[in-house]
């Protein structure tokens, strides 16, 4: 049952039309009642990274939360909660995003993350951080349903179900472990650390319409026309990302995540549902990418040549300040524009997912062209 994963089509956040698409790929996977019982305390987790609009495809859609919330309490569950952390005010996050407003019409309790209570979970099995300050929300519910939404993240290449979970993560303490763990492979395994902590019980992903280019949070939206379920976290990403024409050896937690047994091999993975043709999503172009990655491992010192630090655009950069203070190691300063200390930064690439204004973007990013490519209609 782990190593599956249902796909169904739909092509638009119809209230409806959505919620016919999740009720039937719930079927899909079977023994959904199960899982879901009266009486239960269930959290809803979807995507919520910036204070964004629904159309700009950064945010799971509230049509995909109102449509879960719907079938729930068809089912008898009354106890339904939405939860998340946020950069930018989780508070703030959930009025723009549609959190609140369906709160209020259903009766569902806001669970702000990180204005509550902090568990620390210990995990023997996991393998960077056993202990994680997770939201005690998480280890208060009965369920978790995790919602991501489908995206293009520029420093991870993409992100779905495994990488929703680290919202579980309460507040600050988000930066402070990208601050700990410097290099992006010790980033991956603690991903999969959360993953392993939070054991979501079920997965719903929004592709519907999805972010390609410069995600997660500044990208462009782009059709994928598919609801995606599964009870297995790393099963639906592997399936996500090949939707979306992504090499699963291109996702380092998603290949760790395997070799640690939280979810089937590639080969296992067992689709079943509509057929939804692949759209390739566009990707920021990385220069020196592989050389980079290679000198991090093997030579630090040479790997400062190649390292990737932000760079900021001074048409679209307003000034906010907020680079700066979301910055873990301190690595950036406000002058005229703001700068980065190379030398003191991580390439944690914080700062340009909290950029509400698209002015950070990767030093090693080639520009490309823009293009009319006319997919995903």
């Amino acid at each position: 049952m782990n190593n599956i994963v249902a796909k169904v089509e739909c092509r638009s956040y119809d209230l409806h039309k959505v919620e016919r698409s999740i009720e039937l790929a719930l079927k899909q996977i079977g023994n959904i009642d199960k899982v879901l019982k009266k009486g239960k305390k269930v959290l809803l987790k979807p995507n919520l990274v910036s204070p964004l609009p629904p159309e700009k495809a950064a945010t799971t859609h509230p049509v995909v939360i109102e449509a879960v919330i719907r079938l729930l309490k068809d089912m008898g569950i009354e106890d339904i909660w939405i939860g998340d952390s946020g950069v930018h005010g989780t508070p703030k996050i959930f009025s723009i995003c549609g959190m609140n407003d369906l709160a209020e019409r259903y009766g569902c309790k806001i669970c702000d993350f990180d204005n509550y209570y902090t568990d620390e979970i210990f995990e023997e099995s996991n393998k960077y951080m056993k202990r994680l300050p997770l939201s005690k929300y998480i280890t208060e519910a009965d369920v978790i349903i995790n919602i991501p939404k489908i995206k293009i993240h520029h420093a991870e290449v993409y992100t779905g179900a495994i990488k929703n979970m680290y919202g579980s993560i309460v507040g600050k303490n988000k930066m402070q472990i990208h601050a700990k763990t410097q290099t992006k492979d010790n980033f991956q395994h603690v991903l999969v650390d959360v993953l392993n902590s939070t054991k979501p019980d079920i997965c719903i992903m929004d592709g519907i319409e999805g972010m390609e280019g410069n995600g997660p949070a500044n990208g462009k939206p782009i059709k994928t026309n598919m609801i995606l379920a599964s009870y297995n976290a790393v099963a639906m990403d592997i399936v996500g990302a090949k939707q979306i024409g992504i090499d699963i050896k291109e996702v380092g937690y998603i290949v760790k995540a395997i070799k640690r047994g939280l979810g089937p091999r590639i080969k296992d993975v067992k689709e079943i549902g509509d057929y939804i043709p692949v759209i390739v999503y566009d990707r920021p172009a990385i220069a020196l990418k592989i050389l980079g990655r290679v000198a991090q491992r093997l030579m630090p010192v040479f790997y400062y040549l190649f390292k990737p630090v932000p760079k900021f655009d001074p048409v679209n950069c307003t000034k906010c300040g907020i680079c700066q203070e979301i910055c873990p190691i301190d690595a950036i300063k406000m002058n005229t524009l703001p700068t980065v200390d190379k030398k003191l930064c991580i390439s944690c690439f914080c700062c340009q997912e909290a950029c509400f204004s698209d002015a950070i973007e990767r030093s090693d990013v080639k520009k490309k062209r823009e293009k009319s490519h006319g997919r995903g209609a």
